[in-house]
């Protein structure tokens, strides 16, 4: 379907009427630049009262004469008269150019590469722009504008495809306003990481994206992605930056001179576009590289810093445009990163404030792996028990997950005394950490992640019977769906000693004394039973 511009004619016109373009949801604190492509001036031969014209013509604006010459991309949209077929001349608008007649091939198929080449052309052409305006982030009106055919751009717009360009509008005497929506849009970026809740010590990669601007038409065009962690993370300084799967980390200026921050600038003229050339046929192929996928990755180690809440986060932002002293700044682009721990909280009697606290309970903490073999699909649990080894100079605190020999292997395992002396044992030597009530009954196993845990007390406090099975607790962040923020991971587990005679666990030696005795009574019985019998009879 054509676009709508009534038939043109050659006739005494009137030039005086205007009418208002409106930007849907501009973009606050963005410029719009307005170019008039196409002029239309109109006649009345009946009505002089009515404000419409009852006959139209369109001609190119002079600024715009050159997009329709020659070889230039707007002279394959128009058609000559003399080579226009019949279906053409009634439904395509006729246009005056240069003394000839012509039909202006815009259609509903061809017009966002039309906008496309008009916005090259605009921005590699001294073109003049006949309005300019500032969003406001809600609609914003543009009146008082001359009839005609009109493209608009935002300024440092970036973004060109198929469905994604400047945009175009036309305003009429019949219909004198037009909305038009923001297709080329600015350049913006998204963060994402690999972790939320993590270990201490553990890794986290995070992934910065974005999309090559076309710069075409500028003489500088500055593209710099700032990120900046919280205290939490030790930054490893290794960004690494490519174009597509292609690394141009050297061809890029960082800046680490900030801690826990880094800024990279980008120079993104120079990636305008690639050029290839065949080694056997020597021919020289080159692709455009606007819209293609910028990408940034770094890393960093969790610390012992690793907040539990949230609302301090990670933050990174594009400054862009092609004035070097006055570039627009993005929406910060948050991530998050926390590192939780587990609480005991050791005591007799009930859970409540008055109840006695005890100390010297010692635990380990445990969790199970499992890992899946590829090949035959059987899963694997293995028991983990935790490590925890402090900074030393600028080496940072880290958490490790540790097999021992001899501990108990499942969360619904019993314990023995064997596998407490196992554990006992392993956290003497160093291999696995171990934490003891204080006076407060209280012991805390910092730096993991959400995940489920086991509590394995390998000994109680005098007088107190040892828990004979592992105790579960849930470290699991929960994240506000209105704030986004995620609230405090620690969990806090309630560990009840009863008091009392203690017993050895099931299999202890002590408890085979009691089995010992206890069927050389039963024998005793049996035989002195059996010697009062037969005496009876003798008798």
């Amino acid at each position: 379907m054509a676009l709508v511009m009534s038939m043109g004619v050659t006739a005494a016109f009137a030039a005086d009427r205007t009418g208002s373009i409106t930007i849907k949801s501009s973009e606050k604190n963005t410029e719009y630049d307005f170019y008039r492509i196409l002029d239309l001036t109109g006649q009345d031969t009946s009505d002089p009262a009515d404000s419409k014209y009852d006959v139209v013509a369109y001609t190119i604006a002079s600024k715009w004469e050159g997009f329709f010459t020659g070889t230039a991309a707007g002279a394959s949209y128009l058609i000559a008269a003399a080579s226009a077929t019949d279906a053409q001349k009634s439904s395509l608008n006729q246009i005056n150019f240069n003394g000839a007649v012509y039909y202006l091939n815009l259609t509903d198929d061809n017009v966002v590469a039309f906008t496309n080449s008009a916005m090259d052309y605009a921005m590699n052409n001294p073109v003049a722009n006949d309005r300019t305006t500032s969003g406001t982030g809600r609609d914003v009106s543009v009146a008082n504008l001359p009839l005609g055919y009109y493209l608009m751009i935002p300024v440092d717009a970036s973004i060109k495809t198929a469905k994604s360009s400047g945009s175009v509008a036309s305003i009429t005497s019949t219909i004198p306003t037009a909305d038009i929506l923001v297709k080329a849009t600015k350049p913006s970026i998204e963060k994402t990481d690999d972790a939320v809740s993590a270990d201490v010590g553990q890794t986290v990669t995070y992934t910065i994206t974005g999309t090559m601007p076309n710069t075409a038409g500028y003489e500088t065009y500055k593209y710099i992605v700032k990120d900046t962690m919280t205290n939490g993370l030790t930054f490893n300084k290794d960004v690494v930056v490519k174009l597509g799967e292609t690394v141009i980390t050297s061809s890029c200026t960082i800046d680490y001179s900030t801690a826990n921050s880094f800024s990279v600038d980008i120079p993104v003229m120079n990636f305008q576009s690639t050029t290839t050339t065949d080694s056997e046929t020597g021919k020289t192929t080159t692709v455009s590289n606007v819209g293609a996928t910028i990408t940034i990755t770094y890393t960093a180690t969790v610390n012992d810093n690793a907040v539990t809440n949230t609302s301090d986060k990670n933050r990174a932002t594009l400054d862009y445009g092609h004035d070097p002293n006055k570039l627009e700044e993005t929406t910060p682009v948050s991530e998050e990163v926390y590192s939780a721990k587990i609480v005991i909280n050791k005591y007799t009697g009930d859970s409540s404030e008055s109840s006695t606290k005890l100390a010297d309970a010692s635990f380990a903490l445990m969790k199970i792996e499992t890992s899946t073999d590829e090949a035959s699909g059987e899963t694997t649990s293995t028991a983990k028990f935790y490590k925890y080894t402090a900074a030393a100079g600028e080496t940072p605190a880290k958490v490790e997950w540790v097999a021992v020999s001899g501990a108990p292997t499942a969360g619904d395992a019993a314990v023995t005394d064997a596998m407490a002396t196992a554990l006992s044992e392993a956290v003497t030597a160093g291999t696995i950490t171990g934490k003891t009530t204080d006076s407060n009954g209280a012991a805390e196993f910092p730096g993991i992640a959400d995940g489920t845990y086991y509590l394995v007390e390998y000994k109680a406090p005098d007088g107190y019977n040892r828990l004979d099975k592992p105790q579960s607790v849930t470290v699991k962040g929960t994240t506000d769906e209105t704030t986004n923020a995620t609230a405090s991971a620690n969990a806090t587990a309630d560990v009840q000693n009863n008091s009392g005679t203690v017993l050895p666990s099931t299999g202890g030696i002590g408890t085979t004394i009691f089995y010992v005795v206890g069927s050389i009574l039963v024998v005793a019985a049996g035989v002195l039973l059996i010697t009062k019998k037969r005496m009876g009879k003798e008798g």
